[in-house]
């Protein structure tokens, strides 16, 4: 369990991106990265079930089963198979560009439209076996049992939520292809983590609001305070955050357990202050709660959502 450090911003800017600002935080925007994660998942699965082969003789050091299968026919599904793999070794950033071509190789590929029943079994088999391995990392949560409906598993990977979590990171700075497939480690050798990614762009290993609350403070100002798990959000993810908005985000936090507390200043990307944080800027009150909720299919285990993002956590 984690020492929550208290956060509080005060975002002052134009009005229209502080309305985007407000559909940030609140998570109502669309994590289009989440989608590019899902589709990449089911073209991983895809090689390595051998629906789908590259056209020209490939490797792949960190996950060798991705080709192991050798060559397969020119055909389009194989040729986009084939430059998403590309993007794999690349460990491309999830950004808008690699966003868009990731959804285009998916859609080229056909494997969306793929049943698991019309799997073969030899496949189904050798994708069960991932799925199983990595229910947790791609899932979002630990399995109750090892009795995963694979069929559910491969169909949710087609339905992309509409919502993400509140005053999510990954939508301020972009997260990367490989670390996000290979989750918590022990997939991909040799490459990054999704956690220690995270630690590193963000400053934290769950990259989102917890306890969100905000107010909107007239047209040109907003209020916003989260919780975050033993760290502040990095200075850099503030920063990238005054910059994508045109703002100033004045930031102060506490975590009291290890005497961390500090206030910075950024305007527009650039940092600008630093000072001491005083009680009463953290202890402002703001009054809308966000839930902590994100709207997601209906679940494979009827305990939690199955593809909330990995960094989701249940406080206790």
């Amino acid at each position: 369990m984690s020492d929550w450090c208290r956060n509080h911003f005060e975002i002052t800017g134009k009005s229209p991106l502080l309305a985007v600002a407000e559909e940030w935080i609140k998570g109502e925007t669309e994590p289009l990265y989440r989608h590019a994660v899902m589709q990449s998942i089911k073209l991983f699965l895809a090689g390595c079930g051998g629906l789908l082969r590259p056209v020209k003789t490939a490797s792949f050091s960190p996950f060798p089963e991705l080709i192991k299968l050798g060559v397969g026919q020119n055909t389009l599904a194989n040729q986009a198979y084939e430059q998403w793999l590309e993007y794999l070794k690349k460990d491309v950033p999830l950004d808008g560009h690699h966003i868009r071509l990731i959804n285009r190789v998916y859609h080229q590929s056909g494997i969306g439209a793929i049943k698991w029943e019309s799997i073969p079994e030899l496949s189904r088999r050798q994708i069960g076996r991932l799925l199983e391995d990595r229910y947790a990392d791609w899932f979002g949560v630990a399995s109750l049992s090892r009795d995963i409906d694979f069929a559910l598993c491969w169909e949710k990977l087609g339905q992309f939520p509409e919502r993400s979590q509140p005053c999510d990171l990954l939508q301020i700075i972009p997260s990367r292809l490989a670390a996000e497939i290979n989750g918590s480690g022990g997939l991909l050798a040799g490459m990054s983590t999704a956690t220690s990614l995270y630690c590193r762009l963000y400053g934290m290993e769950w990259p989102a609001g917890h306890n969100v609350r905000f107010q909107r403070e007239g047209l040109n100002s907003i209020k916003l305070s989260f919780d975050s798990p033993w760290f502040p959000p990095s200075g850099e993810s503030v920063a990238a955050l005054s910059a994508m908005f045109d703002c100033e985000v004045r930031h102060w936090y506490s975590e009291p357990a290890h005497e961390l507390e500090g206030f910075d200043c950024y305007d527009r990307g650039q940092h600008v202050s630093s000072g001491e944080v005083t009680v009463d800027e953290l202890s402002a009150e703001v009054v809308a709660v966000v839930s902590d909720k994100v709207d997601e299919p209906e679940a494979v285990d009827s305990a939690q959502s199955p593809l909330a993002a990995s960094y989701q956590e249940v406080r206790i």
